[in-house]
C-alpha cells in the first residue's frame, strides 16, 4: 500500500506539474512575466529568484503551480507584460497551454504502447458505441477464473480474449455465455488471445453440466471489450494522436450518456459510479502495481487524458471555464464583469468541492477492500 501510495503521488504529482510547465512556457513565449513556479505547494521549503521568476519547491508534494503577473488585476491592463494586457486570443492560448501538455503526454505514451503491441488497443465496452477512428470489434474477456473450474484446469487466463468458439465468431459476452450454455458437458475449441501478448491460442475444454452454485458451466467471469486496431499506414503513422481523439471523444460521450441516465432515473448514482477521484485513482495505481509496468504506463496516459478532458470542460475555475470567458469577450468585443467572473470562480469552488467529497465517499467504499483488505484475487 506504501508502494502504491508513493507511486499515486509521483504520477499525480508529475501530470499536474507538466499541466502547469504549459502554462509556464507559453506566458513566457508570449512576452507574459511568470512571478514563480512552484512544484508542490506552499509553504516553501526552497525558493529562488532567477531572472523575473521565482522558482520553488513546496511542502505538499502534489502538482505545482504558476502565477503569473497582473493574471487577476485589471489596472494592470498597460504594463505590457501582465497577464490581463494581453490580447483575448494570446490569453486563450496561455490558458489552453496546461491541457495541450497533458494532451501531448497522452498521445507520446499512447504511441510507445501501441507501437509495442501491434498498435491493437482495448477498452471496456460500457455503453453501445463506435469510435471514430481504427477498425472496431467488440469481444468478450475474461476477467476473472473460478479455482478447480474448467478454464483453470486447461490454462485460460484473465485478459483472454475469447475471438472464436468452434469457429464461431462473438459479438458480446452474452453471444459467448449462450454458446457455453449449448455446449455443456461438450468439447469446444477456443481460440483465444492475451491482450498482454496479443499471441493466439486454441484451448479445448469441456464445458460442466452442473456448475457449482454462482459459477458458470466454464468458471469464468466475462466482460464486454473493444478491440481497436490502428492498420492502415497513416493511422500507424498518427496512432498515439487519434487513440488519444477516440478515447476523449469516448469520455465525453459517456459523461453525457451518464448525466442523461442520471436525469432519467432522478439519481446521481450512475453518474457519480462512472467517475473516479483521487481515492479511486490511488486503488486503480495499487490494481495496476500488480499487472506489470506496461498497465502502469497506459494508467499514466489515461490519467494525463483526464486531466486534458476535466480541464478543458467550460466550467469556473477549471480552464476550460477561464476560456468561455476569453471566447465571449471575443464575441461580445469587451470584458466580462470582474463581479460576475468572480462570483461566477466562487460558485463553481463550492460546485467542485461539493463534487469531490461525494467522489471521495463513494470512492472509499467502492475500493474498501482494496484500499484497506488487500487485493482480493
Amino acid at each position: 500500500m506504501i508502494l502504491a501510495f508513493i507511486i499515486f503521488l509521483f504520477i499525480l504529482s508529475f501530470l499536474i506539474f507538466i499541466h502547469e510547465f504549459g502554462h509556464f512556457i507559453l506566458a513566457k513565449k508570449l512576452g507574459v512575466r511568470v512571478e514563480e513556479f512552484g512544484i508542490g505547494y506552499p509553504p516553501a521549503i526552497w525558493k529562488k529568484k532567477i531572472g523575473e521568476t521565482f522558482y520553488s519547491i513546496n511542502l505538499i508534494p502534489v502538482g505545482g503551480f504558476v502565477k503569473l503577473y497582473g493574471e487577476e488585476d485589471r489596472r494592470l491592463i498597460k504594463e505590457k507584460s501582465s497577464f490581463i494586457s494581453k490580447r483575448p486570443l494570446e490569453r486563450a492560448v496561455i490558458i489552453s497551454g496546461g491541457v495541450a501538455m497533458n494532451f501531448l503526454v497522452a498521445v507520446l505514451i499512447f504511441y510507445f504502447l501501441l507501437a509495442t503491441s501491434g498498435f491493437f488497443a482495448h477498452v471496456p465496452l460500457l455503453f453501445g458505441y463506435k469510435f471514430p477512428f481504427g477498425e472496431q470489434r467488440n469481444l468478450p474477456m475474461i476477467i476473472g477464473i473460478a479455482k478447480d473450474s474448467p478454464a483453470q484446469e486447461v490454462g485460460l487466463r484473465s485478459n483472454d480474449l475469447i475471438i472464436k468458439g468452434n469457429g464461431i465468431e462473438f459479438e458480446d459476452s452474452q453471444s459467448f455465455i449462450n454458446f457455453i450454455d449449448n455446449n455443456r458437458g461438450k468439447e469446444v475449441i477456443l481460440l483465444v488471445k492475451n491482450i498482454s501478448d496479443n499471441q493466439l491460442r486454441e484451448v479445448k475444454v469441456v464445458p460442466r453440466l452442473n456448475p457449482p452454485p454462482n459459477e458458470g458451466a466454464l468458471g469464468v467471469a466475462i466482460a464486454d471489450i473493444i478491440q481497436i486496431s490502428y492498420q492502415k499506414p497513416w493511422e500507424k503513422l498518427t496512432a498515439g494522436f487519434i487513440h488519444s481523439l477516440n478515447l476523449s471523444h469516448y469520455s465525453l460521450i459517456g459523461l453525457a450518456h451518464y448525466i442523461k441516465l442520471s436525469f432519467f432515473k432522478k439519481e446521481i448514482e450512475p453518474l457519480a459510479s462512472s467517475v473516479v477521484g483521487p481515492v479511486g485513482i490511488l486503488a486503480l495505481t495499487k490494481i495496476t502495481l500488480q499487472e506489470g509496468i506496461y498497465q502502469l504506463v497506459l494508467l499514466v496516459g489515461l490519467i494525463s487524458l483526464a486531466l486534458c478532458i476535466v480541464n478543458i470542460l467550460p466550467i469556473p475555475p477549471l480552464d476550460g471555464g477561464r476560456l468561455l470567458f476569453v471566447f465571449s469577450e471575443m464575441v461580445i468585443g469587451r470584458r466580462i464583469k470582474p463581479s460576475i467572473e468572480q462570483r461566477a470562480q466562487q460558485i463553481g469552488i463550492v460546485f467542485f468541492i461539493l463534487l469531490f467529497i461525494l467522489i471521495t465517499s463513494k470512492d472509499i467504499f467502492q475500493f474498501k477492500d482494496i484500499l484497506f483488505k488487500g487485493l482480493i484475487r
